[in-house]
């Protein structure tokens, strides 16, 4: 659902209206500076997965009551996925 906006959201700034549109220091980050993985990060990475569940009995007891459903999946994704398979390229020729 799309939220309506009050009339102070479709307002100028005054920061705008004044041409004083603040720009991040010159000092920040790039963000390719910070997108890399570390030892010590991959270390946490994996720490954080190994106290994850292997199995989560509640997904599937979810999967389970979608696969004796008779409406699961819908008919309109069935379609769908229909139109987009047949609507492809024929990668083979």
């Amino acid at each position: 659902m799309i939220n309506t906006t009050s009339k102070t959201d479709s307002m100028l700034r005054p920061e705008a209206i004044a041409g004083q549109i603040q720009r991040p220091a010159a000092s920040a980050p790039r963000p390719a500076d910070t997108d890399r993985l570390s030892a010590s990060s991959q270390e946490t990475l994996q720490a954080a997965l190994s106290q994850q569940p292997e199995v989560r009995p509640e997904v599937v007891e979810y999967g389970r009551g979608l696969a004796v459903s008779l409406n699961y999946p819908p008919l309109e994704i069935i379609r769908q996925l229909s139109e987009l398979v047949l609507n492809s390229a024929d990668l083979s020729e």
